[in-house]
């Protein structure tokens, strides 16, 4: 069984390549961030320094981590998708799902955990001179030394491996449910916009940001203000990211506006194809959600902290945002590595479709122009349901911190908010239309074959 997986990973490395690199980000990113935490514990700088040192870390660790891991969820599920017509192909054939079920979790695994290797050997190996220059920086007390740390290593090893399994499970649900016949049938015509166990998770999401911004209401403090309305834009953000989907076709349709009326042909064209495809433009548009909303909030939350910082607090609040700006470089490489990496996958998809288009008559100037309407559409998406969560979290954050501060809108960081728009912006562009130039240079007749 184990040389049918790895047979299998290596013939369809193509379409692995991505969750196999932002499982080695994910994991070098969380080991580094565990053996510095474990380094401080050990050095016992005294309690103020550790706990400041695990707030900070903890953060903006759990912020980039959840967006790795993501991610990686997203990548696999989008695999799994264009697997449908090789698992109702099998199943036709007499395969068994259970055999299928493990084939396709088996690969999971090992990618993971051959990223998850990886990533945590390269944490590892990165903590001696991260730890200097975050105690250089005076981000960290002077004290932990740069010792390998087995919790951080197993940490950042087995969060990929954890994250993946389930993934690839829910992944592979769908068609597996499906009759042989229906399994090929929605491999080309989709039919259920949210499958049940994505929108019972999204409601699940949604009681939990409830009951969190309930519990930090009976705090007092900007501190625990900050950190309710944080904690509150992880979890929309979360369910946000499950019910795309679901809410992607009006969006989809407003973003398509502006190529429905500059563009007579390939504008209409993409528009009608990104509201024929509201799974695909979902999957697009998830990275660039979670890309733009995590990276917004981050930079929203320090400003805002900076804002509320009191006299003697100063020289602590420089540190923190020394280290957020460097911390957030991880999570950025991240974003960007998820959001081409899914669009690649995503657009190489579809040399089916661009063949027969191709065939038809339409050139390849055509096409081009349809894939840049295209990806303005799942920019469009990803950001306009990034700035509807971080809506939410200003205008919360605004009502539980004017106590003590009366304008946030005025400390916000726009030059930051607009560099995150821009680089997203960029980010999808390239991604769609690369793949698609490369797609575009296989003879129309090759690629229906």
């Amino acid at each position: 069984m184990l040389s049918l997986v790895l047979a299998s990973v290596r013939t369809r490395l193509g379409q692995y390549v991505g969750v196999l690199l932002v499982s080695a980000m994910s994991a070098g990113l969380l080991t580094l961030l565990s053996s510095v935490l474990d380094s401080v514990h050990h050095a016992d700088p005294g309690h103020r320094a550790e706990r400041s040192a695990q707030s900070l870390l903890g953060l903006v660790g759990g912020t980039s981590g959840f967006a790795a891991l993501l991610l990686v969820a997203n990548t696999l599920a989008l695999v799994a998708q264009q697997r449908r017509t090789e698992i109702g192909a099998l199943r036709v054939i007499g395969a068994t799902t259970v055999q299928i079920r493990i084939q396709v979790v088996s690969e999971a695994a090992v990618v993971a955990a051959l990223g998850g290797m990886a990533g945590a050997a390269c944490g590892a190996v990165a903590l001696g001179p991260v730890l200097d220059w975050l105690i250089e920086h005076h981000v960290l007390p002077a004290g932990p030394q740069p010792d390998f740390s087995p919790l951080g290593f197993a940490v950042g090893l087995l969060s990929t491996i954890v994250i993946a399994i389930p993934a690839a499970l829910t992944a592979v649900r769908g068609p597996l449910r499906s009759s042989a016949v229906a399994a090929l049938r929605e491999a080309t015509v989709e039919r259920r916009t949210l499958p049940v166990g994505r929108a019972i998770t999204a409601v699940v999401m949604l009681l939990l940001a409830w009951a969190v911004w309930d519990r930090y209401a009976r705090k007092s403090g900007a501190h625990e203000a900050l950190n309710g309305a944080m904690a509150l834009c992880m979890l929309l953000m979360i369910a946000a990211w499950l019910l795309l989907p679901l809410v992607v076709r009006p969006v989809a349709a407003l973003s398509a506006l502006p190529g429905w009326l500059l563009s007579r042909c390939t504008g209409r064209l993409a528009a009608a194809n990104s509201a024929s495809a509201g799974r695909r433009v979902a999957a697009m548009a998830g990275p660039v959600l979670l890309a733009a909303g995590l990276s917004a909030m981050l930079l929203c939350g320090n400003a805002v902290s900076q804002a509320t910082a009191a006299a003697h607090d100063t020289l602590q609040q420089e540190s923190n945002a020394v280290g957020l700006r460097i911390l957030m470089t991880p999570m950025v490489i991240c974003a960007a590595l998820g959001i081409l990496n899914t669009l690649l996958l995503a657009t190489r998809q579809r040399r089916g479709e661009f063949a027969a288009l191709r065939l038809a008559g339409s050139t390849r100037a055509q096409m081009l122009r349809m894939l840049g309407w295209e990806s303005v559409v799942v920019v469009l998406s990803g950001l306009l349901t990034a700035g509807l969560v971080i809506g939410l979290f200003l205008a919360g954050l605004s009502a539980r911190i004017a106590p003590y501060l009366t304008e946030v809108p005025a400390v916000l960081p726009w030059a930051g908010l607009a560099e995150v728009v821009v680089g997203c912006a960029g980010l999808g562009l390239l991604g769609v239309l690369v793949p698609g130039v490369l797609v575009l240079r296989v003879n129309a007749v090759h690629a229906v074959e």
